[in-house]
């Protein structure tokens, strides 16, 4: 039932289409061969998910890992085996979509709840911490300061009184200054000037 709820919420979507569905990982291997797709949505909590991950990143296929589970090592895992997102289910459709988007664009993707929670636990340390070049604009650290909260795109285009396509465009500008590529990425360099 979840899985026909995604492929309803893709079909809706407009800008992609689904090429198969599968439950195994088998299923996952054999689709990613015959149908060459963009871009794959996995549960690695299926027998094998992390092997499957590893191998489509080796082949270039973006892979969105979108499962019930939200331990540390579970995120860690699909990260390092070369997982472009983690989302948790539960997700709304049209976060879902944003965040398949995002990935598709060449944008790492972690829930953001999920990715402020591992932080504070003092998880997905960096192994060399970005530095800020120059200061940041009072609108920099506001969009600092949500993106830490873990504040979606279009919360804090409603809080700031600004469309999606701007705080997009803001948010590009914040991460080049800070020389990031990612929301988390942002996060972590930002927690670890504090300490």
């Amino acid at each position: 039932m979840f899985r026909e709820g995604v492929v309803r919420t893709i079909a809706r979507s407009g800008g992609m289409s689904l090429v198969g569905e599968g439950k195994t990982s088998a299923d996952a291997r054999h689709l990613a061969s015959a149908e060459t797709p963009d871009m794959v949505i996995i549960d690695i909590a299926i027998a094998g998910g992390r092997d499957v991950v590893a191998e489509l990143a080796k082949r270039n296929i973006k892979c969105v890992v979108l499962t019930t589970l939200d331990d540390a090592l579970s995120v860690c895992n699909a990260l390092a085996a070369g997982a472009n997102g983690y989302i948790l289910k539960g997700v709304s459709g049209l976060e879902l979509i944003d965040a398949l988007k995002g990935v598709h664009a060449g944008q790492p993707y972690v829930t953001p709840e999920l990715a402020v929670r591992l932080l504070v636990e003092g998880k997905l340390l960096p192994k060399r911490e970005a530095k800020v070049q120059a200061a940041l604009t009072y609108r920099e650290r506001q969009l600092l300061d949500h993106i830490t909260k873990g504040h979606t795109n279009r919360e804090i285009a409603d809080t700031l009184g600004l469309t999606v396509a701007t705080t997009k465009v803001y948010l590009t500008q914040l991460f080049k200054k800070m020389r990031v590529k990612s929301r988390l990425q942002a996060v972590i360099a930002a927690r670890n000037q504090r300490s």
